[in-house]
């Protein structure tokens, strides 16, 4: 499920964009160039929450986002606001990486759980036992999810000042900037978490062999 949700998700990366330059080549305004993706990216959304035919919290709360920041942007019609959404929505998601710090497990372990386990027994249950018995594997695994949530933070924040201080008719280039400080985060993301789950993936690796060998 997690795998398929991080496919979703950067698919609606791809389609934002993606759609917003192509559009712009066609002649379209800032304005239509930011909400015609924005309204596929809510298609996609709702079509993914059909075609799983349930809708846990994140779900909800991606769905409602999207449908708070599309009304707005469609009611004042206004090409800041339309691209502040996207600024907004890495702000939710770094908040909501922090906030899963405080919960039962952090976000970074129950991705990795899910998706690492590649449907081997063996290699839930280290999952398992790694957080339920391993204070080391705790400790990065909550460091990772800390620096993702920063560097989302962190990415929301300088997106939102290059925004708000462009003119009116800088806007188009304000949006460029936004958009590559979009693609640093992701490289940001990249090296941070293939730096922070080298010490989690051997102790996983460790005890899955051991599962395994028992």
């Amino acid at each position: 499920m997690e795998s398929r949700r991080l496919g979703t998700a950067l698919l609606e990366v791809v389609v934002s964009v993606g759609g917003y330059y192509v559009l712009r080549a066609c002649g379209a305004g800032v304005f239509w160039s930011l909400t015609g993706p924005a309204l596929a990216v809510a298609g996609l959304a709702g079509a993914t929450t059909i075609r799983r035919r349930r809708l846990d919290s994140v779900g909800l709360l991606v769905l409602i986002e999207l449908a708070t920041t599309l009304t707005l942007t469609l009611v004042t019609q206004d090409p800041l606001i339309a691209a502040l959404r996207e600024a907004a929505y890495v702000l939710v998601a770094g908040l909501f990486c922090l906030v899963t710090l405080f919960r039962r497990a952090p976000l970074t372990h129950v991705f990795a759980a899910s998706v690492a386990s590649f449907g081997d027994s063996a290699r839930e249950r280290a999952f398992a036992c790694a957080w339920a018995s391993v204070p080391r594997y705790r400790r990065w695994q909550r460091a990772l999810t800390a620096l993702t949530g920063a560097i989302l933070l962190a990415a929301a924040a300088v997106r939102a000042v290059i925004l708000l201080s462009a003119s009116e008719a800088g806007l188009a280039h304000a949006v460029d900037v936004s958009n590559t400080v979009t693609l640093c985060m992701l490289g940001a993301l990249g090296v941070a978490s293939g730096v922070l789950i080298q010490v989690p993936r051997r102790i996983i690796e460790r005890l899955a062999s051991a599962e395994t060998a028992g």
